[in-house]
């Protein structure tokens, strides 16, 4: 009797596991989505560009304020403490925060982050070129996806996949932040 409930569990899992694997790849797909629609929208709000960085071939990311050299110069809390328009230093609880300082989120289980690719404009290749790069830049971290204060963001393509190396390809379309989310895609459907 235990052997053939042991037979049929074994039949049973591959037909109960894909489905759930392909619903966490769909989930996965969907909070990415979000999290571009609320970097965009804190963008709008804030007035500072934010960027989405991921770990490739890993499940974590982190969406963050980017802030380049021109902040610091031009923060009026800079001024500091001592009276007005001194150039002091100003406290660390005042200071923007660093890069590395985001929250780390995590995709759902067993799904990775496989590739992107973005269009660069020549904003973006100016703002990484006038930026500390140990402040922005984490090398174990993909290149930035950018979202404008002025509601436009980085021209983007984004892949997740599962262990059964099924896809979900997001394009971010710059001009509009409009975010597409493909079906399930295959190895030979990704391009």
């Amino acid at each position: 009797m235990l052997g053939l409930l042991v037979t049929i569990a074994a039949m049973t899992l591959p037909t109960v596991s894909r489905p759930l694997e392909n619903h966490r790849l769909r989930k996965s797909a969907d909070q990415i989505r979000a999290e571009w629609t609320r970097a965009r929208a804190k963008a709008m709000e804030t007035g500072r560009t934010y960027v989405f960085r991921y770990e490739p071939e890993a499940d974590g990311y982190q969406v963050e304020p980017w802030y380049s050299d021109e902040d610091y110069l031009e923060s009026s809390q800079l001024s500091g403490v001592g009276g007005f328009g001194t150039l002091g230093a100003a406290p660390t609880a005042l200071m923007p925060k660093q890069a590395g300082s985001a929250v780390m989120k995590h995709l759902p289980e067993a799904i990775v982050f496989a590739a992107s690719d973005t269009t660069q404009e020549a904003r973006e290749q100016l703002a990484v070129q006038g930026t500390d790069a140990l402040q922005n830049q984490d090398t174990s971290m993909s290149a930035p996806i950018f979202f404008y204060p002025d509601g436009t963001s980085s021209t983007a393509r984004l892949l997740v996949k599962n262990a059964r190396e099924r896809y979900v390809k997001l394009t971010l379309r710059g001009l509009t932040g409009v975010v597409y989310v493909s079906d399930l895609l295959s190895g030979e459907q990704i391009e």
